[in-house]
């Protein structure tokens, strides 16, 4: 998904800073409920949104687990 001021100008993206916030690029962080499911011996991780309204909108997220890392881990 886009963020909401994805169309600025192109000279714009060059004041942004490396690391920028991801408010200031119209982002909004939403937390969201991990669950660990099992199957065969394989692990998958399942994303589901807190916000009720926003599963009713079929947002989830369903990954193998050695797909998956935290991103504070990369850095």
């Amino acid at each position: 998904m886009a963020p909401k001021n994805a169309q600025t100008a192109e000279g714009d993206w060059q004041e942004v800073p490396r690391d920028p916030d991801p408010e200031h690029l119209g982002y909004e962080l939403d937390d969201w409920e991990v669950i660990r499911a099992r199957k065969d011996d394989r692990g998958h991780l399942m994303f589901l949104p807190e916000e009720e309204e926003m599963l009713r909108d079929e947002a989830f997220i369903v990954a193998d687990a050695c797909s998956v890392c935290d991103v504070a881990d990369r850095i």
